[in-house]
């Protein structure tokens, strides 16, 4: 199970993706923006950070400190919207750029992906297995 951060302005696309995620056994939590996701999070560090191209070009930069060791940035867009053109280093933190909700089931490959290689990497798919490791 991997902790996995959605963020984004459209509230019913993150509700269709959170239950997509959600049906296959992760832990969601969802952020209409990146203040928003860091209030959320509370100093946890999910594993996968799906960020809408907007809210990346406003403040992504704060997610390549917040996600776990192993962890990926993972952009998207909607139908509606074109990509917009990111920024260099924005472009190189990403595993993947999406369009969501047509490609569910690639993001479903690229979380399972990043969990594997995080386990394989001997890290914990969740803040929550390292801290209770550490207090043990």
């Amino acid at each position: 199970m991997a902790s996995i951060l959605v963020v984004g302005p459209d509230t019913a696309l993150l509700e269709g993706i959170s239950q997509t995620l959600v049906g296959a056994d992760h832990k969601v939590v969802v952020a209409r923006d990146v203040a928003e996701a860091l209030e959320l999070l509370q100093g946890a560090r999910p594993l996968v950070a799906v960020v809408h191209m907007d809210e990346l070009l406003n403040g992504g930069s704060v997610f390549r400190v917040t996600l776990a060791q192993g962890g990926a940035l993972i952009a998207f867009h909607s139908d509606e919207t074109d990509a917009a053109g990111l920024p260099f280093q924005l472009q190189r933190a990403m595993l993947a750029e999406l369009r969501l909700p047509l490609e569910r089931q690639r993001l479903l490959a690229l979380v399972k992906f990043v969990e594997s290689r995080a386990r394989a990497a001997g890290r914990d798919s969740s803040d929550e297995d390292a801290t209770e490791a550490r207090t043990s």
